[in-house]
């Protein structure tokens, strides 16, 4: 857990849950295999004290065999005290037909219960002994008909509880040890992540342009930190926008409501006719209707900022839409001399009264920079899978440097036409945020004896 981090927010992170599956399954894997060791052991100790029962088993036969040929029970006697003593582990107890007992020491064993070819016993004084019970075959004069053979397991149980007291040391130690391992291996593992944590922490609106490191991270953070760079970047053009946007707004609104306040101060100042009054009040009504028309603007560049698709595209014939802009100019281009042809087919998918109104304002910048007797020309063409509209008036070259500006909001190239108030600069930046929100991209060139403006859609 990092320094300085809520305690209670620990169960919760990603290093408490690595740490906690690391555990689980480090205890499962040790479990499994200290049962299986624990397990092993235990068969293989029974195996020897079975292949020893046996042996002992077969000794006491040829015993009772050799002591059957000779009628000897002394000698027999003699024989098992002797294996008695060699194997400290090992009774043996010898019973007649009648149920006596012949040989050995104590009363027979009580049977417990039958693991397959031995049986569990127990004596009278509660020591538990495995064993076998056989009938004597040909005992001779001898007077034995049933042999109990066992060994002492009590050895083997005590090492088989030491061995599972010892299991569940290591296992527990073990465990303990892995949790530990895990929880400096994840602290350690997400380092990076603390330290991208720690630069994020340091981005503010006055330092938007802090990025994120993607050179101190692992290649599996790395996608992570590209696609906050890339949100950065975005959120930083957007407030850079929006600052340059407010700004903008507030010197554009700056001059018109000056002029209407000194106007009101000047009217206010003196008597004034009705006829003065009124031609007052239109000049100001002018005023406030360019007011108007640059506030509709703004906020549709606004909704434009936001994201916003163009609502109910249908397939548009480009060609049907620049006659009707061509139409509504007809009279302005009448009064200023100037012609349009029109060239060229292209259809679209987009929302025709936004398209319409992009050709509009195309048409419109092009009348402002055409001199009388020229042509503006507007072309049409399908290329690269794109429905391409340029508008071409003819005039002097723009500049590379205003060209790469003209787009821009309140951005106007000509300032004798904003001294004169011709032009509020939002028109090409409108016709941008139209064509953006069909998934298109604007176009500007220069050429020869004029300039090409226009965009391109999907066709």
């Amino acid at each position: 857990m990092s320094a300085g981090a809520n305690p209670g927010t620990f169960a919760s992170s990603i290093r408490a849950r690595l740490t906690i599956s690391l555990g689980v399954i480090g205890a499962i894997v040790l479990a499994i295999a200290g049962s299986t060791l624990y397990l092993s052991l235990a068969e293989e100790l029974a195996r020897t004290d079975r292949d020893e029962l046996h042996g002992k088993e077969m000794l006491v036969s040829h015993y009772i065999e050799e002591a059957a040929e000779t009628g000897d029970m002394a000698a027999l006697r003699h024989h098992i005290d002797d294996a008695l003593i060699a194997h400290g582990t090992l009774r043996v107890w010898l019973v007649s037909r009648t149920g006596e007992i012949v040989l050995g020491s104590g009363a027979l064993p009580r049977d417990l219960k039958n693991n397959g070819e031995l049986l569990r016993m127990s004596t009278e004084d509660g020591i538990l002994l495995e064993g076998v019970r056989r009938a004597v075959a040909n005992p001779g004069n001898l007077p034995i008909a049933q042999m109990v053979v066992t060994i002492d397991i009590r050895p083997r149980l005590r090492l088989l509880e030491k061995h599972r007291l010892l299991v569940w040391i290591v296992c527990g130690g073990g465990v303990l040890l892995i949790v530990a391992l895990a929880y400096w291996a994840t602290g350690r593992g997400l380092a990076p992540a603390r330290r991208l944590s720690a630069q994020a922490a340091r981005i503010a609106p006055e330092s938007l342009s802090l990025r994120l490191d993607a050179q101190c991270v692992d290649a599996e953070l790395q996608d992570l930190v590209r696609g906050f760079n890339a949100t950065l970047d975005r959120v930083e053009t957007a407030y850079r926008k929006m600052e340059a946007f407010n700004a903008d707004v507030a010197h554009e609104l700056r001059t018109p409501l000056a002029t209407l306040i000194n106007a009101a101060e000047v009217t206010l100042a003196d008597a004034r006719s009705p006829e003065t009054l009124r031609e007052t009040l239109a000049d100001q009504l002018e005023e406030l209707e360019q007011l108007k028309a640059l506030v509709n603007d703004m906020l549709f560049l606004a909704r434009a900022d936001q994201g916003d698709e163009a609502p109910d595209a249908a397939l548009v014939e480009l060609s049907a839409e620049a006659r009707k802009t061509v139409e509504f100019y007809e009279a302005l281009l009448s009064e200023s001399g100037l012609s349009v042809s029109i060239s060229g087919e292209a259809v679209v998918r987009c929302n025709a009264g936004l398209i319409r109104r992009a050709l509009s304002n195309l048409v419109s910048n092009a009348i402002k920079q055409t001199s009388a007797g020229q042509v503006i020309e507007i072309r049409l063409r399908v290329e690269n899978g794109q429905g391409v509209v340029e508008i071409f008036n003819p005039g002097e070259p723009i500049p590379d440097a205003v060209r790469a500006r003209i787009f821009d909001r309140f951005y106007r190239a000509d300032s004798a036409r904003s001294r004169l108030g011709m032009s509020h600069g939002l028109g090409l930046a409108i016709v941008k945020a139209i064509v953006e929100m069909h998934r298109g991209s604007v176009l500007a060139r220069a050429e020869a004896h004029g300039n090409a403006i226009g965009f391109s859609l999907p066709a």
